[in-house]
């Protein structure tokens, strides 16, 4: 038979473990709560990162809209990508957990294209400063302007969450070469 000692400290232990399975419960339960329920960043505060062997830089929204709201454009940044060059960009979280377009635009609207990407299928997108040309013998189309568009929960003028379209947009000419 076991001393009262030893009952006593069986019960200690048993009554330590109940303890700290239940602070491990509420620890993991408040934590999946904030986890679920913390804020997303709000579309215009979100980056695109573009990078040519001209340099790297941070692309903000273009434009972001409501459905059927006419949508207010922003001034188009620049980053240069030569013919023979490509243009990286990376793709940030808030963007691609959802479904996302990317649109390429060349001085040759028959090489234009859209490319569509599901949640997570890719964090990242190449596009060549040239494609093959449309008609034998042409010249390879320049890319002109490359467009990221995603609709995204925004808040509106009265601090409500609503759905926005927004467009990130990024030429890749130089003025003069555009003209």
């Amino acid at each position: 038979m076991a001393s009262r000692k030893t009952k006593r400290k069986n019960l200690i232990q048993i009554l330590s473990l109940i303890i700290a399975v239940i602070l491990v419960v509420i620890v993991s339960v408040v934590f999946q709560q904030w986890w679920n329920n913390r804020p997303e960043p709000l579309p215009q505060d979100i980056s695109i990162t573009a990078s040519s062997p001209a340099g790297e830089i941070e692309v903000f929204p273009f434009s972001m809209c409501e459905p059927g709201v006419e949508c207010e454009e922003q001034e188009v940044p620049t980053l240069e990508v030569g013919a023979d060059e490509e243009l990286h960009l990376v793709i940030p979280e808030a963007i691609h957990d959802h479904d996302w377009y990317l649109l390429t635009i060349y001085d040759d609207p028959a090489a234009n294209d859209e490319f569509y990407h599901t949640s997570y299928e890719t964090t990242e997108a190449t596009v060549p400063g040239s494609v093959d040309p449309t008609e034998e013998g042409g010249e390879r189309p320049r890319l002109v302007v490359v467009e990221v568009s995603a609709v995204m929960i925004g808040q509106d003028e009265n601090g409500e969450e609503s759905p926005y379209t927004v467009t990130w947009s990024l030429s890749t000419m130089a003025e003069a070469d555009s003209q």
